[in-house]
């Protein structure tokens, strides 16, 4: 591969599920003979990005993605009191662990940043040294569904909060030309998600119980309360008087990532327009919501997709 003119950078944005099309525009700069110099990732983007930086090929990284049983995500997520998050972040970490072939920043092919946000000060801190592990559990903290992780002195969150898609980190680490990837499409009209699908047969039955509460039980309100049914959410006719009132409350899980998702896009509306990046790509999603992991293929596509509509432009930062 011939030296590339520039040192390029790869600005992996936000989005949750959606930022799985991280995966497939990975795939295309490939393709393209793109030589990726350093890596800036806030939330899925810290993780991709991690995932990308320590050497696993982008074939295994599809495969691994669209293989796993999201399904069972609301089981392997466990379920806690709220008190700082809705969700105990041990079992996740655990998860990105077992992925990740490499246990520091150091030991990475490629340089990496990772954005998060302050919870105390509302600032931007950037993560590029010690243990992976720590600072992708800090990137990728969705606020009040993760609790914020202890770094150092400071409390931190999702880097998405104050920096969507962190170009300007990319710049700062040394890069001449960025490639800048947002997973953060328009709110679109909210019985238009779903979650996960319909829970599925051959379910585990355990015996034990926690006080009042069996383990069946524990396990189906962790479902209930992630999985959002958009056909009883459907919008009501627009014949219907009072039709507003017979849709049903979202759960807790779109409430909070709806509400982010907000912030993000007028967020990232204002450093998309101050940040020149050299090239942006952003995928289309039909219908694919946040917490919709179960259609990784889908997301991966529309990357893949999204990226090959900037073929000539790619093949001009690659210095082809």
């Amino acid at each position: 591969m011939p030296d590339q003119k520039w040192k390029l950078g790869l600005a992996l944005g936000s989005g949750a599920a959606r930022g799985l099309a991280h995966v497939g525009i990975l795939k295309v700069l490939e393709e393209a003979g793109v030589r990726i110099d350093f890596i800036a990732g806030t939330s899925i983007g810290a993780f991709i990005g991690a995932l990308y930086a320590a050497g696993m090929p982008v074939r295994e990284m599809e495969k691994v993605l669209c293989e796993l049983d999201w399904r069972s995500l609301p089981r392997m997520l466990g379920l806690v009191l709220p008190k700082t998050g809705l969700i105990d972040g041990k079992k996740v970490a655990t998860f990105m662990a077992e992925l990740l072939p490499v246990r520091t920043f150091e030991e990475l092919h490629i340089p990496l940043a990772m954005t998060t946000t302050d919870l105390d000060s509302g600032e931007a801190l950037v993560i590029r040294k010690g243990s992976l592990l720590p600072g992708l559990q800090a990137a990728t903290a969705f606020p009040g569904i993760f609790p914020p992780v202890l770094f150092g002195e400071r409390y931190l969150v999702d880097g998405g909060l104050c920096n969507p898609v962190p170009a300007d980190v990319a710049y700062q680490m040394g890069a001449d030309k960025v490639i800048g990837v947002c997973s953060i499409p328009q709110i679109p009209r909210l019985p238009g998600e779903t979650f996960l699908p319909p829970r599925g047969t051959g379910r585990r039955k355990k015996k034990w119980r926690l006080g009042f509460f069996s383990a069946e039980s524990i396990e189906k309100l962790i479902h209930d309360i992630w999985y959002f049914n958009h056909e009883e959410n459907s919008p009501p006719e627009e014949n219907t008087p009072t039709g507003n009132l017979e849709r049903k409350p979202p759960g807790i899980f779109q409430v909070c990532s709806r509400s982010v998702a907000i912030m993000e896009n007028q967020i990232n509306a204002m450093r998309l327009e101050r940040d020149a990046i050299d090239l942006l790509i952003r995928p289309e999603f039909k219908g694919i919501s946040m917490l919709d992991f179960h259609r990784a293929a889908e997301a991966i596509k529309a990357g893949e997709t999204a990226a090959r509509a900037q073929w000539e432009r790619i093949r001009e930062l690659a210095g082809r």
